[in-house]
């Protein structure tokens, strides 16, 4: 956060700014999804065995700072739910679906968005520039296209035709011509082998114990995986913290 003016006198407007800030990390923290513990679609596709240990046993993630670009991401869901919404003869917007089963929990997801004429579930994804790239490139990877065909295996359980999964990868900075749609033909296969995985895991957990467990996986080398580099995810969140009130005097 820049600072305009004394630094050394003008303390009420720096308060004000504190307390905006604040008040933003509060609602950030509270916020349900931030909450969260259950796996949810979204993450038993994970690549990090390590991650999805820790997930699977309800750990409470390291402190990494205010989620600021998910709470992006959350309110342009909420956008992208008003004007689809309007629609109820052809979309179907945050619907919650059954995906399967862990263990003895259900497993349910809340779908961006269904065209049950089509058959074709949507999910949003709001990304910044690099990443947008590499998803042009390279595809979605396997956690995203897991939770596609886990959102499309709800779908048909619940009694629907699902023809085809797509991400649409929209530009968080940038312009809408910037979007990259991804689909491909639905295949139950890849959620049921998802969860087959999943639920191997979970029982070894059962059976082991996490810890005995995780000591089975070698770390993962993404620096963002929470658990693997929480010391670069912390290092990044310092930084950017401590430049929040460097501004121009």
């Amino acid at each position: 956060m820049s600072q305009t003016g004394n630094p050394k006198t003008d303390t009420g407007p720096r308060l004000v700014a504190e307390a905006l800030v604040s008040t933003i990390e509060e609602n950030i923290t509270n916020h349900p999804r931030s909450q969260q513990k259950r796996i949810g679609p979204s993450e038993i596709g994970m690549d990090c065995t390590h991650r999805l240990v820790h997930k699977l046993a309800g750990h409470d993630e390291p402190e990494r700072g205010p989620a600021w670009k998910p709470t992006v991401g959350t309110a342009c869901h909420a956008q992208m739910e008003e004007w689809f919404g309007g629609l109820p003869d052809e979309f179907k917007v945050e619907e919650r679906v059954l995906v399967g089963q862990i263990g003895e929990d259900y497993i349910t997801g809340s779908t961006d968005l269904f065209i049950p004429a089509e058959g074709t579930v949507v999910d949003w994804k709001f990304v910044g520039p690099t990443r947008l790239k590499a998803y042009r490139s390279k595809g979605p990877g396997n956690q995203y296209r897991t939770q596609a065909h886990l959102y499309g295996k709800g779908w048909e359980t619940a009694g629907y035709q699902v023809n085809t999964v797509m991400i649409a990868f929209l530009p968080r900075d940038g312009e809408l011509s910037d979007a990259y749609f991804w689909w491909e033909p639905f295949d139950p296969m890849v959620a049921l082998t998802a969860l087959v995985r999943a639920n191997q895991i979970s029982q070894d957990i059962t059976n082991r114990g996490a810890d005995a467990v995780l000591a089975s996986y070698e770390p993962c080398t993404d620096r963002w995986c929470p658990w693997c580099a929480p010391a670069n995810r912390v290092q990044a969140q310092k930084t950017s913290a401590g430049s929040m009130f460097a501004g121009h005097q």
